[in-house]
Protein backbone atom coordinates (compact mmCIF):
# COMPACT_ATOMS: atom_id res chain seq x y z
CA UNK A 1 0.00 0.00 0.00
CA UNK A 2 1.07 3.59 -0.45
CA UNK A 3 -0.02 7.03 1.01
CA UNK A 4 -2.66 8.74 -0.98
CA UNK A 5 -0.08 12.02 -0.42
CA UNK A 6 2.44 10.62 -2.78
CA UNK A 7 0.83 11.62 -6.24
CA UNK A 8 3.11 10.15 -9.25
CA UNK A 9 2.77 8.79 -13.16
CA UNK A 10 5.14 7.08 -13.95
CA UNK A 11 6.26 4.76 -17.66
CA UNK A 12 7.77 1.54 -17.80
CA UNK A 13 10.56 1.40 -15.30
CA UNK A 14 12.65 -1.36 -16.49
CA UNK A 15 12.84 -4.44 -14.16
CA UNK A 16 14.97 -7.09 -14.41
CA UNK A 17 14.16 -10.22 -13.41
CA UNK A 18 16.12 -13.15 -12.35
CA UNK A 19 15.41 -16.22 -14.53
CA UNK A 20 18.42 -15.74 -16.85
CA UNK A 21 20.39 -14.72 -13.87
CA UNK A 22 19.87 -17.59 -11.65
CA UNK A 23 20.87 -19.98 -14.53
CA UNK A 24 24.03 -17.73 -15.07
CA UNK A 25 24.71 -17.61 -11.26
CA UNK A 26 24.55 -21.68 -11.04
CA UNK A 27 27.19 -22.40 -13.81
CA UNK A 28 30.33 -23.07 -12.35
CA UNK A 29 33.35 -21.16 -13.00
CA UNK A 30 36.64 -23.45 -12.68
CA UNK A 31 39.83 -21.38 -12.81
CA UNK A 32 42.86 -22.86 -14.43
CA UNK A 33 45.34 -25.39 -12.34
CA UNK A 34 48.03 -22.99 -10.76
CA UNK A 35 51.69 -23.34 -11.06
CA UNK A 36 53.41 -25.90 -8.59
CA UNK A 37 55.17 -25.12 -5.59
CA UNK A 38 58.29 -24.84 -7.05
CA UNK A 39 57.33 -21.76 -9.67
CA UNK A 40 55.25 -20.65 -7.53
CA UNK A 41 57.96 -19.25 -5.28
CA UNK A 42 60.57 -19.01 -8.04
CA UNK A 43 58.16 -16.53 -9.30
CA UNK A 44 57.60 -14.98 -5.52
CA UNK A 45 61.57 -14.40 -5.52
CA UNK A 46 62.73 -13.52 -8.70
CA UNK A 47 65.63 -11.56 -7.53
CA UNK A 48 66.78 -14.62 -5.54
CA UNK A 49 65.78 -17.22 -8.42
CA UNK A 50 68.22 -14.85 -10.73
CA UNK A 51 71.22 -15.23 -8.44
CA UNK A 52 70.39 -18.74 -8.17
CA UNK A 53 70.58 -18.89 -12.07
CA UNK A 54 73.85 -16.51 -12.64
CA UNK A 55 75.57 -18.47 -9.81
CA UNK A 56 74.71 -21.72 -11.74
CA UNK A 57 75.40 -21.20 -15.19
CA UNK A 58 78.11 -19.43 -14.18
CA UNK A 59 79.76 -22.29 -12.02
CA UNK A 60 79.05 -24.02 -15.32
CA UNK A 61 80.68 -21.60 -17.63
CA UNK A 62 83.61 -21.68 -15.18
CA UNK A 63 83.85 -25.07 -14.81
CA UNK A 64 83.41 -25.83 -18.54
CA UNK A 65 86.20 -22.92 -19.07
CA UNK A 66 88.94 -24.72 -17.02
CA UNK A 67 88.11 -28.24 -18.11
CA UNK A 68 90.26 -26.96 -21.35
CA UNK A 69 92.96 -25.67 -19.64
CA UNK A 70 95.37 -28.46 -18.82
CA UNK A 71 97.20 -29.00 -16.48
CA UNK A 72 95.58 -27.43 -14.15
CA UNK A 73 98.47 -25.14 -13.78
CA UNK A 74 97.63 -23.38 -16.74
CA UNK A 75 94.11 -22.06 -14.98
CA UNK A 76 96.54 -20.02 -12.53
CA UNK A 77 98.32 -18.54 -15.42
CA UNK A 78 95.18 -17.64 -17.52
CA UNK A 79 95.10 -14.11 -18.47
CA UNK A 80 92.68 -11.83 -16.38
CA UNK A 81 90.78 -10.48 -19.05
CA UNK A 82 89.14 -13.83 -19.40
CA UNK A 83 88.23 -13.84 -15.88
CA UNK A 84 86.78 -10.25 -16.29
CA UNK A 85 84.68 -11.29 -19.32
CA UNK A 86 83.27 -14.38 -17.55
CA UNK A 87 82.53 -12.29 -14.54
CA UNK A 88 80.55 -9.61 -16.58
CA UNK A 89 78.86 -12.05 -18.86
CA UNK A 90 77.61 -14.42 -15.94
CA UNK A 91 76.87 -10.70 -13.77
CA UNK A 92 74.96 -9.47 -16.41
CA UNK A 93 72.48 -12.52 -15.83
CA UNK A 94 71.35 -10.63 -12.42
CA UNK A 95 69.44 -7.89 -14.57
CA UNK A 96 68.22 -10.11 -17.53
CA UNK A 97 64.19 -9.78 -16.29
CA UNK A 98 64.98 -5.92 -16.50
CA UNK A 99 67.35 -5.36 -19.02
CA UNK A 100 67.58 -8.40 -21.13
CA UNK A 101 68.96 -6.90 -24.63
CA UNK A 102 71.68 -5.30 -22.76
CA UNK A 103 72.13 -8.22 -21.27
CA UNK A 104 72.64 -10.29 -24.74
CA UNK A 105 75.52 -7.00 -25.64
CA UNK A 106 77.27 -7.80 -22.73
CA UNK A 107 77.40 -11.49 -23.37
CA UNK A 108 77.99 -11.78 -27.03
CA UNK A 109 80.58 -9.04 -26.41
CA UNK A 110 82.40 -11.26 -23.84
CA UNK A 111 82.13 -14.44 -25.74
CA UNK A 112 84.09 -12.54 -28.34
CA UNK A 113 86.46 -11.20 -25.95
CA UNK A 114 87.10 -14.65 -24.55
CA UNK A 115 87.87 -15.96 -28.16
CA UNK A 116 89.99 -13.55 -28.97
CA UNK A 117 92.32 -14.34 -25.87
CA UNK A 118 92.76 -17.42 -27.98
CA UNK A 119 91.20 -19.08 -24.86
CA UNK A 120 87.55 -20.88 -23.97
CA UNK A 121 84.96 -19.32 -24.75
CA UNK A 122 81.17 -20.98 -23.85
CA UNK A 123 78.40 -19.55 -25.02
CA UNK A 124 76.01 -20.23 -21.89
CA UNK A 125 75.57 -16.56 -20.64
CA UNK A 126 74.79 -15.77 -24.32
CA UNK A 127 71.91 -18.81 -24.58
CA UNK A 128 70.40 -17.49 -21.08
CA UNK A 129 70.27 -14.23 -22.02
CA UNK A 130 68.68 -14.61 -25.50
CA UNK A 131 66.13 -16.79 -23.60
CA UNK A 132 65.15 -13.95 -21.22
CA UNK A 133 64.56 -11.32 -24.27
CA UNK A 134 62.04 -14.02 -25.94
CA UNK A 135 60.36 -14.43 -22.01
CA UNK A 136 60.33 -11.27 -21.13
CA UNK A 137 60.24 -8.71 -24.58
CA UNK A 138 58.46 -11.22 -27.05
CA UNK A 139 59.29 -12.59 -30.58
CA UNK A 140 59.87 -9.26 -32.37
CA UNK A 141 63.06 -8.80 -30.05
CA UNK A 142 63.99 -12.16 -29.99
CA UNK A 143 64.21 -12.85 -33.11
CA UNK A 144 65.76 -9.49 -34.27
CA UNK A 145 68.83 -10.13 -31.63
CA UNK A 146 69.14 -13.69 -32.29
CA UNK A 147 69.57 -12.44 -36.58
CA UNK A 148 72.02 -9.62 -35.10
CA UNK A 149 74.24 -12.28 -33.02
CA UNK A 150 74.33 -15.12 -36.07
CA UNK A 151 75.39 -12.43 -37.92
CA UNK A 152 78.14 -10.92 -35.96
CA UNK A 153 79.42 -14.39 -35.45
CA UNK A 154 79.56 -15.45 -39.04
CA UNK A 155 81.55 -12.36 -39.88
CA UNK A 156 83.77 -11.68 -36.79
CA UNK A 157 84.46 -15.92 -37.41
CA UNK A 158 85.29 -15.19 -41.06
CA UNK A 159 87.34 -12.17 -40.37
CA UNK A 160 88.96 -11.15 -36.53
CA UNK A 161 88.28 -14.06 -34.31
CA UNK A 162 88.18 -17.21 -36.52
CA UNK A 163 88.56 -19.22 -32.81
CA UNK A 164 84.58 -18.11 -32.62
CA UNK A 165 82.11 -20.99 -32.87
CA UNK A 166 80.75 -21.77 -36.06
CA UNK A 167 77.62 -19.74 -37.26
CA UNK A 168 75.72 -22.38 -38.41
CA UNK A 169 75.91 -24.39 -34.74
CA UNK A 170 75.65 -21.34 -32.87
CA UNK A 171 72.43 -20.36 -35.16
CA UNK A 172 70.77 -24.40 -33.84
CA UNK A 173 71.66 -23.43 -30.41
CA UNK A 174 69.66 -20.25 -30.66
CA UNK A 175 67.07 -21.30 -32.01
CA UNK A 176 66.02 -23.57 -29.69
CA UNK A 177 66.12 -21.18 -26.57
CA UNK A 178 64.67 -18.82 -28.53
CA UNK A 179 61.51 -21.37 -29.22
CA UNK A 180 61.87 -22.13 -25.40
CA UNK A 181 61.33 -18.72 -24.75
CA UNK A 182 58.46 -17.81 -26.88
CA UNK A 183 56.37 -20.83 -25.33
CA UNK A 184 57.02 -20.34 -22.14
CA UNK A 185 56.05 -16.35 -22.57
CA UNK A 186 53.07 -17.79 -24.59
CA UNK A 187 52.11 -19.84 -21.79
CA UNK A 188 52.27 -17.44 -19.22
CA UNK A 189 50.18 -14.94 -21.05
CA UNK A 190 47.75 -17.64 -21.30
CA UNK A 191 47.32 -19.13 -17.79
CA UNK A 192 47.20 -14.74 -16.84
CA UNK A 193 44.52 -14.65 -19.26
CA UNK A 194 42.45 -17.57 -17.51
CA UNK A 195 42.97 -16.57 -14.20
CA UNK A 196 41.78 -13.34 -15.00
CA UNK A 197 38.79 -14.32 -17.27
CA UNK A 198 37.96 -17.10 -13.95
CA UNK A 199 38.37 -13.94 -11.52
CA UNK A 200 35.80 -11.67 -13.88
CA UNK A 201 32.95 -15.05 -14.01
CA UNK A 202 33.29 -15.51 -10.67
CA UNK A 203 33.06 -11.75 -9.92
CA UNK A 204 30.11 -11.54 -12.51
CA UNK A 205 28.78 -14.97 -11.29
CA UNK A 206 28.37 -13.58 -8.10
CA UNK A 207 26.79 -10.03 -8.80
CA UNK A 208 24.05 -11.67 -11.21
CA UNK A 209 23.38 -13.79 -7.58
CA UNK A 210 22.96 -10.95 -5.36
CA UNK A 211 21.01 -9.41 -8.36
CA UNK A 212 18.50 -12.46 -8.42
CA UNK A 213 18.40 -12.97 -4.97
CA UNK A 214 17.43 -8.83 -4.58
CA UNK A 215 14.30 -9.70 -7.36
CA UNK A 216 13.17 -12.93 -5.33
CA UNK A 217 12.95 -10.35 -2.36
CA UNK A 218 11.50 -7.69 -4.23
CA UNK A 219 9.36 -10.56 -5.67
CA UNK A 220 7.90 -12.16 -2.58
CA UNK A 221 7.35 -8.70 -0.75
CA UNK A 222 5.20 -7.86 -3.83
CA UNK A 223 3.12 -10.83 -2.94
CA UNK A 224 3.24 -10.43 1.23
CA UNK A 225 2.20 -6.98 0.59
CA UNK A 226 -0.89 -8.09 -1.23
CA UNK A 227 -1.47 -10.59 1.24
CA UNK A 228 -0.96 -9.11 4.12
CA UNK A 229 -2.44 -5.63 3.55
CA UNK A 230 -5.31 -6.16 1.70
CA UNK A 231 -6.36 -8.39 4.54
CA UNK A 232 -5.49 -6.56 7.28
CA UNK A 233 -6.64 -3.60 6.41
CA UNK A 234 -10.25 -5.30 5.16
CA UNK A 235 -10.07 -6.87 9.08
CA UNK A 236 -9.10 -3.80 10.52
CA UNK A 237 -11.82 -1.79 8.95
CA UNK A 238 -14.77 -4.38 10.01
CA UNK A 239 -13.55 -4.75 13.72
CA UNK A 240 -14.00 -0.67 13.79
CA UNK A 241 -17.27 -1.22 11.93
CA UNK A 242 -18.22 -3.78 14.66
CA UNK A 243 -17.12 -1.63 17.23
CA UNK A 244 -19.11 1.40 16.30
CA UNK A 245 -22.18 -0.72 16.08
CA UNK A 246 -22.07 -3.35 18.96
CA UNK A 247 -24.26 -1.47 20.92
CA UNK A 248 -27.45 -0.16 18.51
CA UNK A 249 -26.82 -2.52 16.08
CA UNK A 250 -25.46 -5.91 17.75
CA UNK A 251 -26.40 -8.17 14.60
CA UNK A 252 -24.77 -6.25 12.22
CA UNK A 253 -21.84 -6.44 14.95
CA UNK A 254 -22.16 -10.09 14.51
CA UNK A 255 -21.79 -10.12 10.75
CA UNK A 256 -18.63 -8.12 10.86
CA UNK A 257 -16.82 -10.66 13.16
CA UNK A 258 -17.93 -13.28 11.13
CA UNK A 259 -16.57 -11.71 7.91
CA UNK A 260 -13.66 -11.00 9.79
CA UNK A 261 -13.13 -14.45 10.11
CA UNK A 262 -13.58 -15.50 6.33
CA UNK A 263 -11.22 -12.36 5.33
CA UNK A 264 -9.08 -13.67 8.05
CA UNK A 265 -8.57 -17.05 6.76
CA UNK A 266 -8.74 -16.26 3.56
CA UNK A 267 -5.48 -14.32 3.82
CA UNK A 268 -4.09 -17.33 6.19
CA UNK A 269 -4.50 -19.64 3.27
CA UNK A 270 -2.66 -17.51 0.70
CA UNK A 271 0.09 -17.06 3.11
CA UNK A 272 0.70 -20.71 3.55
CA UNK A 273 -0.06 -21.17 0.03
CA UNK A 274 2.97 -18.28 -0.51
CA UNK A 275 5.14 -19.69 1.88
CA UNK A 276 4.50 -23.26 0.43
CA UNK A 277 6.29 -22.11 -2.94
CA UNK A 278 9.15 -21.05 -0.79
CA UNK A 279 10.07 -24.84 0.68
CA UNK A 280 11.66 -26.83 -1.94
CA UNK A 281 9.40 -29.58 -3.70
CA UNK A 282 6.33 -28.13 -3.07
CA UNK A 283 4.88 -28.20 -6.45
CA UNK A 284 1.56 -28.73 -5.17
CA UNK A 285 2.13 -25.44 -3.74
CA UNK A 286 4.00 -23.66 -6.93
CA UNK A 287 0.93 -24.46 -9.46
CA UNK A 288 -1.76 -23.15 -7.37
CA UNK A 289 -3.87 -20.96 -9.63
CA UNK A 290 -3.45 -17.42 -9.11
CA UNK A 291 -5.89 -14.61 -8.94
CA UNK A 292 -7.85 -13.76 -11.65
CA UNK A 293 -10.49 -11.69 -13.01
CA UNK A 294 -13.07 -14.26 -12.21
CA UNK A 295 -12.24 -13.60 -8.55
CA UNK A 296 -12.95 -9.63 -8.91
CA UNK A 297 -16.60 -10.18 -7.62
CA UNK A 298 -15.61 -11.39 -4.45
CA UNK A 299 -12.85 -9.54 -4.08
CA UNK A 300 -15.13 -6.18 -4.40
CA UNK A 301 -18.10 -8.08 -2.22
CA UNK A 302 -15.36 -8.55 0.73
CA UNK A 303 -14.80 -4.83 0.21
CA UNK A 304 -18.51 -3.88 0.25
CA UNK A 305 -18.57 -5.78 3.52
CA UNK A 306 -16.19 -3.67 5.07
CA UNK A 307 -18.18 -0.61 3.84
CA UNK A 308 -16.59 0.35 0.85
CA UNK A 309 -19.42 1.85 -1.97
CA UNK A 310 -17.53 -0.08 -4.70
CA UNK A 311 -18.95 -0.14 -7.90
CA UNK A 312 -17.17 -2.82 -10.50
CA UNK A 313 -17.66 -2.31 -14.61
CA UNK A 314 -16.46 -4.25 -17.43
CA UNK A 315 -16.23 -2.79 -21.06
CA UNK A 316 -15.04 -4.49 -24.20
CA UNK A 317 -12.84 -8.13 -24.33
CA UNK A 318 -10.82 -8.50 -20.87
CA UNK A 319 -7.30 -10.58 -21.77
CA UNK A 320 -7.32 -14.42 -21.11
CA UNK A 321 -3.91 -15.12 -20.13
CA UNK A 322 -3.25 -15.89 -16.05
CA UNK A 323 -0.38 -13.34 -15.89
CA UNK A 324 -1.98 -10.33 -17.71
CA UNK A 325 -5.13 -11.18 -15.18
CA UNK A 326 -3.04 -11.14 -12.32
CA UNK A 327 -2.05 -7.66 -12.91
CA UNK A 328 -5.19 -6.39 -13.46
CA UNK A 329 -6.45 -8.56 -10.34
CA UNK A 330 -3.81 -6.74 -8.43
CA UNK A 331 -4.17 -3.68 -9.59
CA UNK A 332 -7.56 -3.36 -8.57
CA UNK A 333 -6.93 -4.79 -4.90
CA UNK A 334 -4.16 -2.21 -4.26
CA UNK A 335 -6.69 0.66 -5.36
CA UNK A 336 -9.48 -0.70 -2.98
CA UNK A 337 -7.29 -0.99 -0.19
CA UNK A 338 -5.88 2.00 -0.46
CA UNK A 339 -9.07 3.69 -1.03
CA UNK A 340 -10.44 1.99 2.56
CA UNK A 341 -7.41 2.99 4.39
CA UNK A 342 -7.15 6.88 3.45
CA UNK A 343 -10.98 7.52 1.22
CA UNK A 344 -12.40 9.85 3.78
CA UNK A 345 -16.44 8.88 3.51
CA UNK A 346 -16.39 8.52 0.11
CA UNK A 347 -19.84 8.07 -1.83
CA UNK A 348 -18.26 6.60 -4.49
CA UNK A 349 -15.46 3.62 -5.76
CA UNK A 350 -15.53 3.20 -9.13
CA UNK A 351 -13.56 -0.23 -10.47
CA UNK A 352 -13.60 0.00 -14.08
CA UNK A 353 -11.88 -2.63 -16.53
CA UNK A 354 -11.46 -1.68 -20.05
CA UNK A 355 -10.29 -3.91 -23.33
CA UNK A 356 -9.88 -3.26 -26.63
CA UNK A 357 -13.78 -2.92 -27.78
CA UNK A 358 -15.11 -4.96 -31.19
CA UNK A 359 -15.44 -3.01 -34.26
CA UNK A 360 -18.05 -4.63 -35.14
CA UNK A 361 -19.30 -6.67 -38.25
CA UNK A 362 -17.44 -6.98 -41.61
CA UNK A 363 -19.13 -6.25 -44.90
CA UNK A 364 -20.74 -9.91 -45.65
CA UNK A 365 -21.61 -11.16 -42.21
CA UNK A 366 -18.22 -12.00 -40.47
CA UNK A 367 -16.76 -9.94 -37.41
CA UNK A 368 -13.60 -8.29 -37.44
CA UNK A 369 -10.60 -9.28 -35.26
CA UNK A 370 -9.71 -6.94 -32.26
CA UNK A 371 -7.07 -4.40 -33.10
CA UNK A 372 -3.84 -3.79 -31.34
CA UNK A 373 -5.09 -1.47 -28.08
CA UNK A 374 -4.72 -0.74 -24.71
CA UNK A 375 -6.14 -3.25 -21.54
CA UNK A 376 -6.79 -0.42 -18.75
CA UNK A 377 -8.40 -0.68 -15.13
CA UNK A 378 -8.97 2.26 -13.47
CA UNK A 379 -9.81 2.40 -9.36
CA UNK A 380 -11.26 6.23 -8.48
CA UNK A 381 -12.81 7.41 -5.57
CA UNK A 382 -14.27 10.86 -4.28
CA UNK A 383 -13.10 10.63 -1.10
CA UNK A 384 -11.35 13.86 0.90
CA UNK A 385 -8.20 11.79 1.32
CA UNK A 386 -7.46 13.48 4.75
CA UNK A 387 -5.57 11.16 7.08
CA UNK A 388 -3.63 10.87 9.82
CA UNK A 389 0.17 11.05 9.92
CA UNK A 390 0.61 8.09 11.18
CA UNK A 391 -1.63 6.25 8.59
CA UNK A 392 0.31 7.16 5.71
CA UNK A 393 1.85 4.34 3.76
CA UNK A 394 5.02 3.31 2.61
CA UNK A 395 4.64 3.39 -1.34
CA UNK A 396 5.68 -0.23 -2.10
CA UNK A 397 2.39 -0.99 -3.26
CA UNK A 398 2.66 1.33 -5.96
CA UNK A 399 6.17 0.48 -6.48
CA UNK A 400 5.54 -3.51 -7.00
CA UNK A 401 2.59 -2.52 -9.54
CA UNK A 402 5.10 -0.30 -11.47
CA UNK A 403 7.81 -2.86 -11.83
CA UNK A 404 4.42 -5.49 -13.00
CA UNK A 405 3.33 -3.58 -15.56
CA UNK A 406 7.03 -2.40 -16.83
CA UNK A 407 7.44 -6.36 -17.37
CA UNK A 408 4.48 -6.11 -19.71
CA UNK A 409 5.06 -2.89 -21.29
CA UNK A 410 2.92 -0.76 -19.58
CA UNK A 411 2.44 2.42 -17.25
CA UNK A 412 1.18 3.30 -14.08
CA UNK A 413 0.08 6.37 -13.39
CA UNK A 414 -1.61 7.26 -9.46
CA UNK A 415 -2.74 10.63 -7.66
CA UNK A 416 -5.60 13.36 -6.65
CA UNK A 417 -8.28 13.66 -9.54
CA UNK A 418 -7.94 17.22 -10.76
CA UNK A 419 -11.37 16.96 -11.85
CA UNK A 420 -12.57 17.36 -8.74
CA UNK A 421 -10.23 19.94 -7.87
CA UNK A 422 -7.66 17.80 -6.35
CA UNK A 423 -10.49 15.77 -4.17
CA UNK A 424 -10.41 11.61 -4.87
CA UNK A 425 -7.93 9.50 -6.19
CA UNK A 426 -7.05 7.72 -9.09
CA UNK A 427 -4.92 4.96 -9.81
CA UNK A 428 -5.02 3.96 -13.31
CA UNK A 429 -2.81 0.95 -15.41
CA UNK A 430 -2.51 0.64 -18.68
CA UNK A 431 -1.14 -2.63 -20.51
CA UNK A 432 -0.74 -2.98 -24.11
CA UNK A 433 -3.21 -5.26 -25.31
CA UNK A 434 -1.70 -9.12 -25.36
CA UNK A 435 -3.25 -12.14 -27.35
CA UNK A 436 -4.26 -15.59 -24.92
CA UNK A 437 -0.05 -16.84 -25.06
CA UNK A 438 0.96 -13.04 -23.97
CA UNK A 439 4.34 -13.97 -22.19
CA UNK A 440 4.35 -17.36 -22.93
CA UNK A 441 1.68 -18.15 -21.06
CA UNK A 442 -1.49 -20.25 -22.54
CA UNK A 443 -5.08 -19.29 -21.34
CA UNK A 444 -6.05 -21.28 -18.56
CA UNK A 445 -2.47 -22.83 -17.64
CA UNK A 446 -1.28 -22.83 -14.56
CA UNK A 447 1.13 -19.96 -13.03
CA UNK A 448 3.53 -20.42 -10.10
CA UNK A 449 3.04 -18.12 -6.91
CA UNK A 450 3.77 -14.68 -7.29
CA UNK A 451 4.68 -15.05 -10.89
CA UNK A 452 3.32 -11.69 -12.53
CA UNK A 453 6.66 -11.52 -13.48
CA UNK A 454 6.85 -13.90 -16.28
CA UNK A 455 10.45 -13.67 -18.16
CA UNK A 456 11.35 -15.25 -21.33
CA UNK A 457 13.31 -18.29 -21.32
CA UNK A 458 17.10 -18.03 -23.04
CA UNK A 459 18.04 -19.23 -25.97
CA UNK A 460 20.46 -22.11 -25.95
Amino acid sequence: MTSRRASSSSGPDHVPGPGGRARAAADVVTAPRPPGAVRRRLAAHPVATDVVVALVVGAVGFAGGISQLAPWVVVLSATWPWYVFWALAYGGLLLRRRLPVTVVAVAFVSLVGQAALDEPALPWALLIALYSVAAHRGARWAWGCSAAVVGLLGALSATLVPQLESPLVAAFGIVVVVLVGLNVRSRRQYLAALIDRAAQLERDRDQEARLAAGAERARIARELHDVVAHGMSVMISLSDGADAVADADPARSRDAVRQIGVVGREALADMRRLLGVLHDGDEDAALAPQPGLDGLDDLVETYRSAGLPVALTREGDLPTAPAVQVVLYRTVQEGLTNALRYADRPARVAVVLRGPASRGAEPGGGRRRHGLGEVTVEVVDDGEGAVPAASVGTERGLVGLRERAALFGGRLEAGPRDELGGRGWRLRLVLPAPGDDARGTAAGGAQPVGDADPMPEEAP
